[in-house]
């Protein structure tokens, strides 16, 4: 019986912490976008062009990055990573007519609904000089951390964005906080070639990070790797 109820405590507790009300965005804050699309295999042509037509228009109307990268293990799988000067003038160009009409051209080469995750600069470790160059490589990398052990998790998480900063290897590491769900993040970085990142990820402090941060995580250390269009 003690253990029935405990378990219902414990239950109620997690509920709890989920659904924990969040600090409201500030109207001026920049919000980050990375957003996740699945093309049909084999329609990488004709999508990437409307991809690339959809980042034209979005630095057309003010967006302060709209990178779109290629997955380097499955060529049909695309990431855009956006930044906006703030969540209305990121919202102004989601409903315009224009870019309306450019998803609902891409809509028919999509195996699945574009994948959207809206978030929060949390910490930038280096901020990137220029704009993406073709060819370089921009990784991706999700962070599910069990609500509970937050506290636990996020000064790892904080370290390891500062000492990349100062990994020579790095020419840009952000930690993004989802909207409304501030136990995922994304870490958003880039490097010159693969090889700088993979000195990056055996790096004594990488493997120091993940090896803390593995008992706090809800779900497999998403890091995937793109590489950039012109």
């Amino acid at each position: 019986m003690f253990a029935k109820h405990w378990f219902r405590a414990l239950f109620v507790l997690l509920l709890l912490a989920c659904a924990a009300p969040q600090p409201a965005r500030a109207a001026d804050e920049q919000q980050y976008v990375v957003v996740y699309i699945e093309l049909f295999p084999g329609s990488e042509p004709s999508g990437e062009r409307l991809l690339d037509q959809l980042a034209s228009r979005a630095l057309a109307a003010g967006a302060l990055r709209f990178d779109v990268d290629q997955e380097v293990q499955r060529s049909n799988f695309y990431v855009l990573i956006e930044t906006w000067k703030n969540q209305a003038a990121y919202q102004a160009f989601k409903g315009s007519a224009t870019t309306q009409a450019l998803l609902a051209q891409l809509d028919p080469f999509l195996i699945a609904p574009p994948d959207e995750r809206d978030g929060t600069l949390i910490e930038s470790g280096k901020s990137a000089e220029a704009p993406a160059r073709a060819g370089e490589i921009e990784v991706v990398t999700h962070i599910d951390v069990i609500p509970t052990f937050l506290d636990q998790a996020k000064p790892f998480i904080l370290q390891f964005v500062s000492d990349s900063g100062s990994d020579l290897a790095v020419r840009e590491f952000l930690l993004v906080s989802w909207d409304d769900i501030t136990n995922h993040f994304q870490l958003i970085e880039r490097f010159q070639t693969r090889h700088t990142f993979d000195l990056h990820v055996s790096d004594q402090h990488s493997v120091q990070f993940r090896d803390s941060l593995q008992p706090f995580i809800g779900a497999p250390y998403d890091e995937r790797l793109h590489t950039t269009h012109p």
